[in-house]
């Protein structure tokens, strides 16, 4: 658990460092960033707080080198969210490996 500028101040140092926001415009971008990952990257998820994360500090994660995605269309809870990030990168990178 880190601050949000400590959070942010951490992904300065991945490759790939997303950002799950129930305001993103749609799985179809999820898909696209998704598709775009590459074994062995450093990849980083930023998981907002109960409630979600306030438009300036999504503003503030896309600013720091952040691509806002999509979990899809359910509002999950902070754990919850966590669990299915994981779980989406564990398939999609496995996939690209077999």
């Amino acid at each position: 658990v880190k601050t949000l500028p400590e959070a942010l101040e951490l992904a300065k140092e991945l490759d790939v460092f997303l950002v799950p926001y129930e305001s993103a415009e749609g799985i179809r971008k999820t898909r696209a960033v998704l598709a775009g990952l590459q074994p062995g990257q450093s990849i980083g998820v930023l998981i907002g707080p109960e409630g979600g994360f306030e438009p300036a500090e999504a503003q503030a994660a896309e600013e720091a080198g952040g691509t806002i995605i999509s979990l899809g269309k359910r509002i999950l809870r902070t754990e919850t969210a966590a669990i299915t990030s994981m779980s989406i990168l564990m398939l999609t990178l496995e996939s690209i490996e077999a």
